[in-house]
């Protein structure tokens, strides 16, 4: 399995950010610096483009990092400007089901250390969807007979 990651897919909405940041600091400069008899309606040229923005304000983009590891995967997962990385460890003695969550994210049932059934959820929205297809296979190979439950 080669490693599945949407670190391209986030770096680029990551670039569109800054570039929106700049956007927006070079207009405030223009319209109070260089050319302050200009009417305020200018700012609306600075505001206006954060109403695209609105629904990855919502479903904001995490970083995912899928790599093969001995008899299964680890998955690290990492939010947008955070230094912060959290690690899942699934093999066959570990991973028992998926859960029923919403289309953004995968839900896997999976014990912990102290044999206690635990929910993780994995945000898949930011991921091409030939990579999302090759996690899932990739599950599917570690436990074949894994049941969805329904909640």
């Amino acid at each position: 399995m080669k490693d599945i990651n949407n670190k391209g897919k986030v770096n680029r909405f990551k670039f569109l950010l800054y570039f929106y940041g700049l956007f927006v600091v070079f207009i405030f400069i223009y319209k109070f610096i260089i050319a302050p008899e200009l009417p305020g309606l200018i700012l609306l040229a600075a505001f206006a483009p954060i109403f695209g923005f609105m629904s990855s304000v919502i479903n904001w983009p995490v970083y995912i990092h899928a790599t093969e590891a001995d008899g299964g995967m680890v998955i690290n997962s990492q939010r947008l400007f955070s230094k912060k990385q959290d690690s899942l460890l699934i093999n066959k003695y570990n991973f028992d089901s998926y859960f029923e969550t919403d289309h953004l994210h995968i839900g896997l049932n999976i014990l912990n250390t102290e044999e206690e059934m635990l929910q993780h959820k994995i945000k898949v929205s930011w991921m091409k969807l030939k990579d999302l297809r090759a996690l899932e296979e990739k599950l599917r190979e570690i436990n074949p007979h894994a049941p969805v439950n329904t909640n």
